[in-house]
């Protein structure tokens, strides 16, 4: 997974600012549920497997320290050049280190701990990870980790890989090689009760679960271009997304789904 991710940290950022998809949707509805839990002026928070600081860098532009984490050293160059392009060193500490081993974090130090981006799906032990991500948070702080969805991923099912779907449904796991087999790493893709189970084992008591997105995905595959372009669409799109991304009845068939939990 390192060495996929040293070499696809140079274009990470360019593929994803030339995805209208992912700016104009799945961006704003991610940012829409991190507000919601953001710790008051001064508070302290880990991005976790945040690569190359999509999240890390905003969230210094509003003043919060935040400790940036990623197995990556490539992504982390990345990472490093933007903030000191914005002048924006001296608010977040960058570490290269393992989701699933934290120990040179301070114990129960942060406010919130967020890992976005899939990395506990991505990790090959997430229940390590969440145990780590647990350890790290304060009590009464909060963990928000976002993971590939079960559901969303047997597409083997319109491919009529009928075998492919049934180990995808009943153990959730697959593989990512992109191009380069040679760089392939482990998936892990969650239901919404198994990433819950793993939270309470850790003392992460779940407050919010949001589908990412839950409808857009749905709209035939013409018809999604133009409701990106068009202003008042995408305004009645992102309101539905909103709206509707905490229901427990669409939640977990979006595409990916992040998990909120407090810690007792």
């Amino acid at each position: 997974m390192e060495a996929f991710h040293d070499k696809d940290a140079p274009t990470y950022d360019q593929r994803y600012d030339e995805s209208p998809f992912f700016v104009k949707v799945y961006e704003p509805v991610t940012w829409n549920n991190i507000r919601r839990f953001l710790p008051s002026p001064g508070g302290r928070i880990l991005d976790a497997g945040g690569g190359t600081g999509r999240w890390a860098v905003p969230l210094a532009r509003m003043g919060y320290q935040v400790t940036l984490t990623d197995i990556s050293t490539g992504m982390l160059e990345v990472a490093r050049h933007k903030l000191e392009s914005e002048g924006l060193l001296d608010r977040v500490t960058i570490q290269r280190m393992d989701i699933c081993d934290m120990r040179n974090l301070l114990d129960e130090h942060f406010d919130l701990v967020m890992a976005q981006g899939d990395p506990l799906s991505y990790c090959g032990d997430p229940g390590r990870a969440v145990a780590e991500l647990a350890q790290v948070t304060r009590p009464g702080g909060r963990v928000i980790g976002s993971v590939d969805s079960r559901i969303a991923a047997v597409q083997a099912m319109a491919e009529g890989d009928w075998d492919q779907a049934e180990r995808i449904l009943a153990t959730g796991e697959m593989s990512w090689w992109g191009n380069e087999p040679a760089l392939a790493f482990p998936i892990h893709a969650f239901t919404v009760g198994e990433l819950q189970t793993l939270f309470e084992r850790h003392d992460l008591r779940v407050v919010r679960v949001v589908g990412k997105p839950v409808f857009f995905r749905r709209l035939p595959s013409e018809v999604r271009p133009r409701v990106l372009e068009e202003e008042d669409g995408l305004a009645r799109l992102l309101d539905l997304e909103i709206r509707y991304a905490d229901d427990p009845g669409w939640a977990g068939s979006a595409g990916h789904f992040e998990m909120v939990g407090v810690k007792e």
